[in-house]
């Protein structure tokens, strides 16, 4: 029999992509769910199929995590179904995702956030951006299609969880929350799942500035997560702020030493032919974006995660 799955949806309003989101989960090639949907207020909206399945909850203005919150306590779902309301699923999104919790091992399973064909250009230069090995790390699969594995974290716009294992989110955190939740289970003895074939389309930011600031934003809430919670193999997330930092460190050494000078040069000019060659596409402009958008990526979340270190996170401080 199908495990009862609770799809949870937080959003400021219901909007155009809201209302896309909701139309695609209804439509999913999977019987028994339900779908939460959490506006700050609620909307004068249009009657959606089979709406039985449907649940507006108003919930004023907090963050998603507090949203998530509010609907994990009201779920009557096995498992607990995560997507942004800027996204949608493929139609087998559920029916994927449900065959791998018969390993009784996995706690939670997600998989790859890809760009929408319908995209606009800049969307889909930060997707280009995120799903570069250089620009991201290993946290690239995210936003591709891989081979299945087992992960340490991945994002709330894209898993499912076991309900009996999930921990309440954290709520001092505007996006670093599904960071902690991942890591919660995890610590469980519990393992997360990337599968390639559990698959939502996710829309990215629709400017240059939108994404460079967002990458602020995850350069600052993971940082204040992992001085909670540090551990060595979090190092890995402070790399783009140790990036920042030595080329800082580079240009002022610059002004002392020619050696330095030509080394850090040296090292600049393998950087950024590093970065042209994996930002290279059919077209010169879109080459172009990439290139810059993917160094000024390292450049802004680099900047939020050193921010983070001198600035502590209080509750409310990661306000929407």
């Amino acid at each position: 029999m199908e495990p009862k799955i609770t799809i949870i949806i937080p959003c400021k309003e219901i909007d155009f992509y809201t209302e896309k989101c909701i139309s695609r989960c209804l439509d999913l090639d999977y019987e028994n769910f339900e779908i939460f949907v959490l506006p700050d207020f609620m909307p004068k909206m249009k009657k959606f199929p089979n709406s039985k399945r449907l649940k507006i909850i108003e919930t004023g203005k907090v963050k998603p995590a507090v949203k998530r919150n509010i609907a994990k306590e009201k779920s009557t779902g096995e498992l607990l179904a995560s997507i942004d309301s800027d996204a949608y699923p493929r139609k087998d999104w559920l029916r994927n995702a449900a065959k791998y919790f018969s390993d009784k091992r996995i706690g939670l399973v997600g998989g790859p956030n890809l760009t929408p064909a319908e995209s606009n250009f800049y969307e889909k230069v930060s997707g280009y951006v995120l799903s570069n090995y250089f620009a991201a790390g290993r946290g690239n699969i995210r936003y591709k299609t891989a081979k299945n594995q087992t992960v340490n974290e991945l994002p709330s716009c894209n898993y499912i969880s076991r309900k009996s294992v999930s921990p309440d989110y954290k709520t001092n955190f505007l996006t670093a929350e599904d960071s902690k939740f991942c890591f919660d289970i995890s610590a469980q003895g519990y393992k997360l799942l990337y599968a390639g074939d559990v698959i939502v389309y996710h829309h990215r930011r629709d400017s240059i500035k939108k994404h460079l600031k967002q990458m602020f934003i995850y350069g600052r809430d993971i940082a204040w997560l992992i001085k909670d919670n540090f551990s060595l193999d979090k190092l890995y997330y402070s790399m783009p702020s140790l990036f920042t930092l030595g080329i800082l460190a580079g240009i002022i050494a610059s002004f002392f030493s020619q050696i330095l000078r030509a080394v850090f040069l040296m090292l600049l000019l393998i950087y950024f032919f590093i970065i042209f060659v994996t930002s290279i596409h059919k077209n010169v402009k879109t080459t172009f974006f990439v290139f810059f958008t993917t160094i000024f990526t390292h450049i802004y979340y680099g900047i939020g995660f050193l921010y983070a270190l001198f600035v502590k996170n209080k509750e409310g401080i990661a306000v929407r």
